[in-house]
Order: structure tokens, then C-alpha cells, then sequence
């Protein structure tokens, strides 16, 4: 037994131990890293309560696991990091969509407008609304995009170029030569805002669930 543990060597079986892990998927050096610290606790641990190295090593893999299991378990903590991700933005998505309902609405119905010109209003904002549901509805046909800042970065451009290409055409093409009435100006405003705005939300909520909903059942 004597000849056995002197044959041993610590460090070299620990090193093997990160290959496997490695092996498995587990990434470097964030999570292996914290890992390998708990390990060596460990082994330390059952060195100081009378056991030998190579039998305070084994106890220690025993009690992390094997490193196939090891992976399932981060792969579950980063889904459910991603998931707790998911819902916060997307409630503050649905929230700052309710609250521009609201004061582009309050606007429409608390000034001096016609009734067209209400009614043209609010069309605005339901049209903004019924994007955002649309986009948050098909998300199958959103690609899949599972890093969050490249997913960020695409909603960014493919959201905000059209807001901006519709107000440019706005001010170049619709506000030059035209001496419209207040009521008749906010329901033109309302309508250069609101379809773009309803684009970059529903964008947001689609890509963002389509990444959610079709990820989850390869990785569950």
C-alpha cells in the first residue's frame, strides 16, 4: 500500500482530472477553475481527516462527480441564468411598449384634436402594438442567435435602421411645404414614431424567443 502511495502523484492525477473535464465540454478557466479550488479543498479535507493522497483524490472526484454529469449540471445553471435573462428583459420590453401606449394615447385623447385626427392617432399607436405581437408571435421564423450581444447587436441594426430611414423620409419628404394644423401634425408624428417603434419591439421579443423556445430542447 506504502509503495502504491508513494507511486502516486497528486498534481499529475489532477491534471488528467482538468483534461477530462475539458474532455466533457467544461469550459476554461471559468468554470474549471473554481472547479479545480474545490477540489483541492476537498482533497485537503480528506488528507487531514487520515486519508492518503491517492484515496483523498479519488473521494474528492467521487464526490464532484463524473465530468459528463459535471457539464449537464453547469449547462442547467447557465439555461436557467438564461432563462431568468429572458423574462426580465422581456417584461421590461413589454413595459416600456405599455408605457408609450399610454402617453402616445394620453396625447391623442387630452389635445385639442379632431375626431379623425384621434382616430388617426391611435391608429398609430394600435398599429405599434399589433407589430410588437406580431414579431413577439413569429418567432419561428426568427433564426436562432444564441450569444446575447450578437443578438443585441442585430436587433440594434435591423430595429433602429428602419426608425431612422422612416423619420428621415419624414422630415425630407412629408414636414417640408406642409402647414398642417396641431391635431393633424401629432397624428403625422404619431405615425413616423409608432410603426417603427413596434418594429424594434416586436424584433426584440421575436429574435429573443425564437433563441429561448428553440435552444431549450436540444440543451434539456
Amino acid at each position: 500500500m506504502n509503495g502504491m502511495n508513494n507511486m502516486f502523484n497528486l498534481e499529475k492525477s489532477i491534471a488528467e482530472w482538468r483534461q477530462q473535464m475539458l474532455a466533457a465540454g467544461i469550459k476554461t478557466p471559468v468554470p474549471l477553475e473554481e472547479l479545480e479550488i474545490h477540489l483541492r479543498d476537498e482533497i485537503e479535507r480528506q488528507i487531514k481527516s487520515g486519508r492518503s493522497e491517492a484515496e483523498a483524490f479519488t473521494t474528492a472526484v467521487q464526490k464532484i462527480g463524473p465530468a459528463r454529469m459535471v457539464q449537464n449540471e453547469f449547462e442547467k445553471v447557465e439555461a436557467n441564468a438564461e432563462e431568468c435573462q429572458w423574462k426580465k428583459g422581456r417584461n421590461a420590453l413589454v413595459t416600456c411598449l405599455s408605457l408609450a401606449s399610454v402617453i402616445f394615447g394620453g396625447t391623442v385623447l387630452f389635445n385639442e384634436m379632431t375626431f379623425g385626427q384621434r382616430i388617426a392617432g391611435l391608429a398609430a399607436v394600435a398599429t405599434m402594438v399589433l407589430l410588437a405581437g406580431v414579431g413577439r408571435l413569429s418567432y419561428r421564423i426568427f433564426p436562432v442567435i444564441p450569444d446575447r450581444r450578437n443578438r443585441v447587436a442585430i436587433i440594434a441594426i435591423s430595429g433602429g435602421v428602419p426608425w431612422i430611414v422612416w423619420g428621415w423620409m419624414f422630415d425630407r419628404y412629408i414636414l417640408p411645404g406642409h402647414q398642417f394644423p396641431f391635431g393633424q401634425l401629432w397624428a403625422a408624428v404619431l405615425w413616423s414614431a409608432c410603426p417603427p417603434c413596434g418594429v424594434f419591439f416586436g424584433l426584440c421579443l421575436g429574435i429573443g424567443a425564437a433563441s429561448r423556445k428553440k435552444v431549450a430542447p436540444a440543451g434539456s
